[in-house]
């Protein structure tokens, strides 16, 4: 059936940079700046959790929405949906800051996007010229729990209760209706039966398939040392030390003081600004190749990568300021017999010469579809210590809508297959029972065998035409309608100010 499934301390300055930029994308919480963020307040930071009780007279506003603040408040929206995110989390939003901050962060901001919508909504429909009916209004109210007695509703109960919590029951009962309506009336718009068909279609021909994966770790040592034989440049060991400040000036003077008898290694330790400078400026022992990003300039690259021991190189433009190599040993030539040397090289191939490796893998892949249609390819692959990996069934489904059948991210070999071109394209214009070309998924090269298609089911294509008109349109609507209001100039974002200067002020 189709899927359904919907550090050490930074310094001050540093840290006030990493906050600025991350104001300036407060909705960027999935990616590598909030973890970065969230490692450095995990671990040095201990968080100030804000009043939550109602003394902050208008609370805490983390934004606007045409001008109505987004704000905090115990007993309003915002402290419901807070709630309610606290409840799909399991976490204490009073007490559990300090044990998993991202979790905090998520929860309320959660809270402040829903939010946001209820008040875009309302800002909608209030400039549509739409009002509930009171009657209406009035029924839900008085059917609520607080209000009856044995059953029915007791005029008794609703006269004591108090005036101003009824005034904010009454709005809240209005404001939720006004949205019910709004949410009803888009999530209502006819999907034509033409429509549906041809989502449903969508889903065939599923096929079913074999494949071999010829993955770059098969790339033989012997061929990495006869290509390391030939070339032997990148693949020189050398041991430098280096010295690196901020300026030209700085650069030439201090060359000259260690030229003229200053010790090489003190003066590293206290002038350098590099990551070698408690080493006393030593690189250790590296190949040529792991140099060359310091090294931009091939005549300054080969000047320094073939000083002799205790000679120094001129100064040098480097990524981080201007430097001056020492050499600490004579370079040598590597020992490929070495396992380590033999991974520096390998890590020198994948990075460099990916396309030789490539191709070496795509004539082992040649070899074996030769040998398949000959012998069959489940005996190819065992007599070459292939497993032939079985998957499906599956339809054309680039990037793995969740509408459809998705590939299987487990499968060893399909991690980003879903939005492969090349593997779409072998995986339905292939024949049944033939291997297709060869090619590039990852780190591996690949064969894809169809062994089985499925064009039709009737049954399964009900289903998928249900689904789409009355369950995934209303899933992928909830994230449109909140991307326009996110969108929307009317919208101000101040999560990310407002979240750390409460929650972590004394770091403000």
């Amino acid at each position: 059936m189709a899927s359904k499934a919907k550090k050490p301390e930074q310094k001050e300055s540093d840290f006030a940079e990493m906050i600025r930029r991350f104001k300036e994308r407060p909705l960027l919480f999935g990616g590598t700046v909030l973890i970065l963020i969230i490692v450095i307040i995990a671990f040095v930071f201990v968080p100030a959790i804000p009043n939550l009780s109602g003394d902050a007279g208008g609370g805490l506003v983390f934004g606007y929405y045409n001008g109505i603040p987004l704000s905090y408040v115990p007993d309003n929206y915002f402290a419901d949906a807070l709630a309610e995110a606290e409840r799909m989390e399991q976490f204490n939003a009073e007490s559990d800051y300090s044990q998993n901050i991202m979790t905090a962060m998520r929860v309320w901001e959660s809270a402040f996007m829903r939010t946001m919508v209820h008040t875009a909504v309302l800002e909608e429909m209030k400039n549509a010229g739409y009002s509930p009916p009171k009657d209406e209004i009035d029924r839900q109210v008085a059917a609520l729990p607080d209000f009856q007695e044995d059953g029915r509703f007791s005029s008794v109960k609703y006269r004591r209760y108090d005036k101003n919590r009824l005034l904010t029951l009454w709005r809240r009962m209005e404001e939720d209706y006004i949205q019910n309506q709004y949410i009803k009336n888009i999530y209502r718009l006819r999907v034509s039966s033409r429509e549906k068909a041809f989502i449903s279609a969508m889903n065939f021909p599923q096929r079913s398939f074999d494949m071999a994966v010829f993955p770059r770790s098969d790339f033989p040592d012997s061929e990495i040392a006869a290509f390391a034989g030939a070339n032997p440049g990148p693949f020189r060991m050398v041991h430098l030390s280096r010295i690196t400040v901020s300026s030209e000036k700085e650069a030439r003077q201090l060359l000259e003081s260690v030229q003229n008898g200053r010790v090489f290694e003190d003066t590293a330790r206290s002038q350098s600004l590099d990551l070698y400078k408690e080493q006393g400026g030593d690189m250790g022992v590296k190949m040529a190749w792991e140099v060359y990003r310091d090294l931009a300039d091939e005549g300054e690259r080969e000047s320094a990568l073939s000083l002799k021991r205790g000679e120094f190189s001129p100064v040098v433009k480097v990524p981080d300021g201007w430097a001056f190599f020492r050499a600490a040993e004579d370079p040598r030539n590597a020992d490929f017999q070495a396992e380590e040397t033999l991974e520096k090289a390998r890590s020198y191939m994948r990075q460099f010469e990916g396309g030789r490796m490539e191709n070496w893998l795509v004539e082992r892949a040649a070899e074996f579809t030769a040998q398949g249609g000959e012998s069959g390819f489940a005996e190819a692959a065992e007599s070459r210590g292939l497993e032939l990996r079985r998957f499906g069934p599956v339809n054309l489904n680039y990037g793995n809508v969740s509408l459809f059948n998705p590939l299987d991210p487990s499968i060893s070999g399909l991690s980003s297959a879903a939005e492969n071109e090349n593997f779409w394209k072998a995986a339905f214009t292939t024949p049944l029972n033939t291997p297709s070309a060869p090619f590039t998924l990852d780190e591996n090269v690949v064969i894809l065998i169809p062994v089985e298609e499925k064009t039709s089911d009737e049954a399964e294509e009900k289903s998928i035409a249900d689904w789409y008109s009355r369950g995934w349109i209303e899933y992928a609507m909830d994230g449109t309608i909140r991307n326009a209001f996110a969108s929307s100039k009317k919208f101000e974002n101040n999560f990310g100010t407002t979240f750390f200067s409460n929650f972590f002020s004394d770091q403000f």
